[in-house]
């Protein structure tokens, strides 16, 4: 009896370890049928192209295609996509026209093969999307693009000879949808961003670990952020 239940904790065990250790699903493993992107298409024609461009090129709309969409997805999941074309398309928020959730997930499997994504065997729908990730083929880097509104917490240094402000012990960034967002996180980590175009007095809040809100610039922010709100984060910094 002993040994049974030896067994049964190793074997739970492992199994916990194996999980924690699966790599997470990508764009890459399919996340939309051949089939479902073929129905896309025709939608995406009717109720799309007028705006996004017949080739989703962009025109009233933007580029759906290349580099826009790769700047403006990756490293969210297929649900993130999926959940803002069905919230805020067509025509916007203030339109009043909606479509059935199977058609929006046809829409966005059409988008997703239009960006040389290869399909699978499962169909896209509103909770499929959730673990899979928008990566580039090689897996990219791990950044969030230039341009994303994120949030980092770490520490206010001391304003440089050159009037510059740093923010010393870090997070990563951390993609935020409004500036108002609650984050889901308050530590700090190893990095540091140059903080450009502040409009607000920072002065008070040297020493302090602070919350900066903006939009990266460079990769992962490596040129700084474009800063537009900075809050406290509770406590101080040694």
């Amino acid at each position: 009896m002993r040994n049974a239940l030896l067994c049964t904790v190793l074997y739970a065990t492992t199994l916990v370890t194996v999980i924690a250790q699966s790599p997470a699903r990508t764009v890459w493993d399919g996340a939309f049928t051949a089939e479902q992107a073929d129905r896309g298409r025709s939608q995406y024609a009717t109720t799309c192209a007028r705006c996004h461009g017949g080739s989703l090129e962009g025109g009233m709309g933007a580029s759906l295609v290349g580099t826009p969409f790769w700047n403006k997805w990756r490293e969210q999941s297929v649900a993130d996509l999926l959940g803002y074309v069905s919230k805020n398309m067509p025509m916007g928020q203030t339109s009043t026209m909606t479509l059935s959730a199977p058609v929006y997930a046809d829409i966005v499997a059409y988008l997703l093969r239009s960006n040389d994504l290869p399909p699978g065997q499962a169909e896209l729908t509103a909770t499929s999307g959730t673990d899979v990730r928008i990566v580039p083929k090689d897996g990219g880097t791990g950044e969030l693009p230039p341009g994303t509104l994120t949030r980092v917490v770490g520490c206010l240094a001391r304003q440089g000879s050159d009037a510059s402000w740093r923010i010393t012990q870090a997070s990563r960034p951390e993609r935020v949808k409004s500036i108002e967002a609650i984050p889901t996180s308050g530590q700090g980590g190893d990095r540091q961003y140059l903080l450009k175009f502040v409009l607000q007095p920072l002065a008070p809040f040297v020493g302090q670990r602070i919350a900066v809100v903006g939009l990266l610039l460079g990769e992962g922010g490596a040129d700084g952020i474009n800063v537009s709100t900075v809050t406290t984060a509770g406590g101080s910094c040694n």
